[in-house]
């Protein structure tokens, strides 16, 4: 078995790394907008402040990618980083190749002085859960609740003290 690597994607590697995304897509059966999803990510890959899109590779084959945003915390009291999306192709799965992608996320944390490293998974992914505790991760105890500007009404004028 030959160990992955993971490398930096750049906007040269768009062709390779959407379609990765898409098959992410569908196997949690989120919706996956192929146009908007070129500009989201050559948006985000043209702002290293984000983030980081790494590129999961085995013996030079491409076999998925991982993103990593960064966000702040004064509860953390710092930086944080974020796993947004983690994807292994089916034929890579159970071979070691996502343990070996968040180890990797795990020093790039810690050498990029963040507090923390997040991420999430769904509530019946227990193989994940398994994947994720084994390394540290813990849950801790919260819920996200996520407010989407573009599927919300309207919001009345806000007065602010002067």
């Amino acid at each position: 078995m030959t160990m992955p690597t993971l490398r930096t994607a750049t906007l040269a590697d768009l062709d390779i790394l959407l379609p990765q995304m898409a098959n992410f897509y569908a196997h949690f059966g989120y919706p996956y907008h192929p146009a908007t999803q070129r500009t989201v990510v050559a948006d985000f890959l043209a702002h290293p402040a984000w983030g980081e899109l790494f590129l999961i590779e085995e013996a030079e084959q491409l076999v998925g990618y991982v993103a990593l945003t960064y966000g702040f915390s004064f509860e953390l009291r710092g930086r944080f980083g974020l796993v947004d999306e983690l994807y292994v192709s089916a034929a890579a799965r159970s071979r070691g190749v996502g343990r070996a992608a968040l180890q990797f996320l795990q020093q790039q944390t810690r050498a990029a002085g963040l507090v923390a490293l997040h991420l999430q998974t769904e509530p019946g992914n227990t193989r994940a859960q398994q994947l994720y505790e084994s390394l540290g991760f813990a849950d801790d105890g919260r819920r996200n609740l996520t407010w989407h500007c573009d599927a919300a009404p309207a919001l009345p004028p806000v007065g602010l003290p002067e």
